[in-house]
């Protein structure tokens, strides 16, 4: 079945994804900025409908008037179903590059594999999705190194700027050792980290993974 895009003005059923303060300011009129991210979602949609056909059918929702800064995965029966909250569409940083790895990361819940957030769970932890978007996802979807490069900074960015932390760079990494697998929120720096590491086939980095 062809997968589906639909623009949703109120919430839905939460799932696994971001956890962070809403957004103050939401526009009265989205359409540039949905239009732009409606075509990014279409294209991704068209990318993966065949790869989780017949199993699953991928849905991805733009809810514009929810100011949640915010995006989640829930799973109901066939379907996979991707929420963006307005508060992440309307902020001002969000470009197709990180709208893509957004996507990418909402999606490696699903797909990403273990460790998972539960014993017996389906959706991979965030240190894991992460991973998936630079391992998989990004290569799958036509991105360069430059767009995947860009887009990871911007998109970490934002999670810093809304979680009060220093924003990450590629020039340094996260060089704290984890005493244990983290099945939370890793830090954004190694965030940025795990995401550079899938891109480049690398280890998952110790600051939130341990075998």
């Amino acid at each position: 079945m062809k997968a589906l895009l639909l623009i949703l003005l109120l919430n839905s059923p939460r799932g696994f994804g971001l956890c962070l303060p809403d957004s103050q300011v939401i526009k009265e009129d989205l359409r540039k900025e949905v239009a732009l991210l409606e075509y990014e979602a279409r294209s991704f949609e068209d990318i993966y409908a065949s790869i989780l056909a017949p199993e699953h059918d991928l849905i991805i929702q733009l809810e514009t008037l929810n100011p949640r800064v915010n995006a989640e995965i829930i799973r109901q029966d066939k379907k996979v179903v991707i929420s963006i909250m307005g508060g992440m569409l309307n902020h001002p940083k969000m470009n197709g590059d990180a709208f893509r790895l957004l996507l990418c990361h909402e999606l490696g819940h699903f797909k990403g594999g273990a460790p998972f957030k539960s014993r017996g769970g389906w959706s991979s932890t965030e240190g894991q999705a992460d991973y998936y978007t630079g391992l998989g996802c990004a290569r799958q979807l036509g991105m360069d190194e430059y767009s995947f490069m860009e887009g990871a900074k911007v998109l970490t960015g934002i999670f810093a700027q809304v979680t009060g932390e220093e924003p990450p760079k590629v020039e340094r990494c996260d060089e704290r050792i984890a005493p244990r697998t983290n099945y939370g929120y890793p830090p954004v720096q190694c965030r940025l980290d795990t995401m550079l590491a899938g891109w480049k086939e690398s280890p998952r980095p110790v600051c939130w993974f341990r075998e």
